[in-house]
């Protein structure tokens, strides 16, 4: 069997494969009794008619042809054994060049090839941001509005700063409203807590001092960076209904302690939150530190990968999104449907976001590898320990044990991904260690993902 290769692009390789002429003969031989078995042939018992006879009775080409798809698979299965190939998916055939001597050629994905260049070069700042008395401030706040209580008033009154009240509230924009319903139907109900900082200010100037059953036009100016798209920079008008008022009864400074089931005096559960903001703010510059920092990296390294990888990945982004359909009683094949998509145009559809995931993984696979970061079993131990503490201490040995035998590799992963980041975040800030040419290639490990949700196609 001579077997030529020759290398394309996206990670494919062409395998032209010609067969010797007495393995074409043999695979003929099986051709020709699996037709004398579906033919019958007057004078011979199915499968017993001899090959000269199938031959003289339907032709050479008809016997080629019927051997064909036996020969180049068992072919092809031994040319990849014996040119060492492993492919990444299933081998697709290019074309039959000649039936005698029989070549044909296939293309087989390989393993794409990924170069990362200089990624230790990449720089990225770490800006946390400071966290000031006034932020403090407002985390304090916080915390005493979850223990606040609502109280009925003694006698009527006008709204007044920082009380609960229920109305109905319509919005208006552009003279039409910004949630449509039927006509007749009531204004939506909404409870707001009459708070300076809160509320658009116009809508809480507007507020207060209003009666129960009092119904008033409010008209405010909206930000140009307001959530809702809708209302950016557009002057809208609320239409508001007071239906309720109630008094809401804030604990006192020295209280809060008790209420949070801090063994503590004010000031130290203040300092607490200050740490808990401040971890954060680092956590939160950490992200996006490490975002940006796979952003460059991805931006600056060339790839060649076969397409049969990402179109795998995005039919399993495809089915993950029919999984969280599925809670909702929808099936894959209802939203499908929903959208006039058949399942080929939904896999397409995903195909740029899975190309972008799996870019990001080889990329931080391939600095995984050249970084040469392994999990000790000791440090497998360690996060096990850690894990446990999680627990009562009376359930801590069983949870150790199911750890140590059920999730040991599961834990391994948990602390490589948590070493690749750190590692990740050295490289970004100029830290690293200097490399080990000698250390071991590390074991494959899930990339760490920007933190942005992957949107629906």
């Amino acid at each position: 069997m001579k077997i030529t290769a020759e290398k394309l692009p996206r990670s494919l390789l062409s395998l032209q494969i010609e067969l010797d002429k007495d393995r074409l003969e043999r695979g003929l031989d099986q051709a020709a009794r699996r037709l004398s078995q579906k033919y019958p042939v007057p004078g011979f018992r199915p499968g017993k008619v001899p090959r000269f006879i199938i031959e003289r009775t339907f032709g050479r080409g008809a016997l080629i042809e019927e051997a064909s798809e036996d020969l180049m698979n068992k072919a092809l299965r031994d040319a990849l054994k014996q040119e060492n190939i492993q492919p990444v998916g299933p081998a697709t055939l290019a074309e039959i060049s000649s039936s005698e001597p029989f070549i044909f050629t296939v293309h087989v994905p390989v393993a794409p090839t990924v170069d990362v260049g200089d990624y230790r070069a990449i720089r990225v700042p770490l800006d946390i941001r400071p966290i000031d008395e006034e932020t403090v401030d407002v985390a304090m706040e916080t915390l005493r509005e979850r223990h606040a209580v609502l109280k009925e008033l003694d006698n009527p009154r006008p709204v007044q700063e920082g009380d609960h009240i229920r109305v109905r509230l319509d919005t208006i924009v552009d003279g039409a409203l910004l949630v449509e319903r039927e006509d007749g139907e009531a204004a939506p109900e909404h409870t707001l807590d009459v708070v300076a900082g809160r509320l658009v200010k116009e809508l809480y100037a507007g507020l207060l001092g209003m009666h129960i059953g009092e119904t008033k036009a409010i008209t405010a100016l909206m930000a140009d960076d307001h959530p809702e798209e809708r209302l950016r920079g557009k002057e809208v008008t609320f239409k508001v209904e007071l239906l309720q008022i109630q008094e809401r009864l804030l604990p006192d400074w020295d209280e809060l302690p008790v209420l949070e089931n801090f063994e503590g005096a004010l000031e130290a559960l203040r300092a607490r939150t200050r740490a808990e903001l401040e971890e954060t703010a680092r956590q939160e510059a950490e992200r996006k530190a490490l975002n940006a920092y796979i952003d460059q990296l991805v931006a600056q390294t060339s790839f060649d990968v076969p397409e049969v990888m990402i179109r795998e990945l995005a039919e399993d982004l495809l089915e993950e999104e029919g999984q969280q359909f599925a809670r909702y009683g929808i099936t894959l094949e209802q939203l499908l449907e929903y959208r006039g998509q058949s399942r080929d145009q939904a896999i397409d559809a995903w195909m740029g976001e899975a190309e972008r995931q799996t870019k990001i993984n080889l990329a931080i696979r391939e600095v995984l590898r050249r970084e040469g970061l392994t999990v000790a079993d000791a440090e497998i131990e360690s996060e096990i320990g850690r894990i446990a503490l999680d627990y009562a201490e009376e359930q801590r040995e069983s949870v150790t044990e199911l750890l140590r035998s059920n999730m040991r590799s599961t834990i391994s992963t948990l602390v490589l991904d948590r070493k690749l980041r750190e590692r990740l975040l050295a490289i970004a800030a100029g830290t690293a260690p200097t490399l080990d040419e000698s250390a071991p290639s590390a074991p494959e490990a899930r990339a760490p993902a920007p933190e942005e949700p992957a949107a629906s196609p």
